[in-house]
């Protein structure tokens, strides 16, 4: 009896619990909401991003002159005016968001809706919640993306960390598009490798081994695949998981670039984790510490040692590129892959305090560098790099190109 019983099929093991379900289900991760945003008048979310910005609303700095006084208040208008050099200015005046068109209470609105995303928010979806132009909400969350790049995506981190890197973009897409992946069963004689086989001998006489099958492997890859490199800090409170998360896009997995990458977000003193990759083996000469796991053979050794909380990163951005956003481009790649390090970063944190922690980021930046003007053609140029910026084309119609009207 008790040998049929142990040959009856077991259910698939769950993943272990880490207590997020837990949190996200609790009265601390909602502390804010739609109604909250619904009930704010023009005036109190003026004064809610004021708060933010300058921690007044009375008594602020001017963005034209720098002047910090309680200037003079504009109550029709909305804005202030600078007792030092007399000119007028708005709570978004500097910011990301200066010289914008919509009503600041549905800019609020539409950020609370991108922010509460858990591996983010379509500009689509956030166009038809809230009836606006498909540009002015792309260009809108471009922005955020923007300020998270140059605002949240800096600093040196010490401590222990992990790395890795994951193919993005180009790998294995177009042998996969529109051909059925497996679900049946295999048909015939499985083939033999070529470079196993013999040579014909029609062909030249074979001299030496034969190539590997990974020979000149980079020199086939796709031109447009990326690799996102992460590096993750590990917390100190246990069971937390990681507590800041570093970003970066290269050409290759190469050691300049992880030796690159970490250098710039990383002091010396730091303790390292990664993969088997010999490109990493150069971070025992650079930092205090490295361990490296072998994924072939193991997912941790018996001393704990593990990337899982990088491996934990990749699985996000996988969902966010190929479940939300659908085949980003290569130029804005490093902007969806620092979003999605936010969301990893915040994701213990309520909805209130998350909308707060984005806009503050996002609007402490200064005026927008690549998205101003993006109505008039203004686009940027470059893609930025671990190893530097690089050109790059849009993927839009070319100037003058008609759009194609259906039959």
């Amino acid at each position: 009896m008790s040998a049929v019983l142990a040959e009856k099929p077991k259910h698939f093991p769950l993943r272990r619990r880490t207590g997020t379900a837990a949190f996200h289900l609790s009265k601390e991760a909602v502390d804010f909401g739609s109604e909250d945003l619904e009930r704010l008048t023009d005036l109190g979310a003026v004064r809610f991003v004021a708060k933010l910005l300058w921690g007044s609303y009375t008594e602020m700095p001017c963005p034209h002159c720098g002047t910090i006084d309680e200037h003079y208040w504009r109550r029709k208008e909305l804005r202030w005016k600078c007792r030092g050099c007399g000119k007028t200015f708005s709570v978004t005046s500097g910011t990301v968001f200066a010289d914008r068109k919509l009503p600041l209470k549905k800019i609020l609105k539409i950020v609370f809706a991108w922010a509460n995303g858990a591996s983010g928010k379509p500009a689509l979806q956030l166009r038809r919640d809230w009836n606006v132009s498909y540009t002015t909400v792309f260009t809108l969350v471009q922005k955020l993306r923007e300020g998270l790049v140059r605002g949240f995506n800096t600093g040196v981190l010490c401590g222990e960390h992990e790395m890795d890197g994951m193919d993005i973009n180009g790998r294995r897409y177009r042998e996969k598009r529109n051909k059925p992946q497996g679900g049946g069963k295999p048909t015939g004689k499985p083939k033999i490798p070529a470079h196993l086989l013999k040579p014909k001998e029609e062909a030249e006489p074979f001299v030496g081994p034969p190539d590997p099958p990974k020979h000149g492997k980079t020199a086939r890859q796709p031109a447009d695949r990326r690799i996102l490199l992460v590096m993750r800090q590990r917390g100190v409170a246990p069971r937390l998981g990681a507590m800041a998360t570093r970003v970066g896009v290269a050409l290759r997995e190469s050691t300049a670039t992880v030796t690159t990458m970490a250098t710039r977000f990383a002091s010396a003193e730091s303790r390292f984790n990664t993969d088997e990759d010999p490109a990493y083996a150069a971070f025992a000469k650079l930092f205090a510490d490295h361990k490296a796991v072998s994924h072939s053979e193991t997912y941790s050794l018996p001393d704990g040692t593990n990337n899982n909380q990088a491996e934990s990163f990749n699985w996000r951005m996988r969902r966010s590129a190929e479940g939300v956003y659908l085949s980003a481009s290569n130029k804005y790649l490093a902007d969806y892959a620092v979003e999605n390090a936010w969301r990893e970063d915040t994701r213990r944190l309520s909805t209130g305090k998350k909308l707060r922690y984005l806009l503050r980021v996002a609007l402490g930046v200064g005026l927008s560098l690549w998205w101003r003007g993006y109505r008039q053609g203004k686009h940027r140029t470059f893609e930025m790099l671990v190893d530097g910026e690089q050109p790059a084309k849009g993927r839009g119609r070319a100037k003058g190109a008609k759009p194609k009207v259906p039959c």
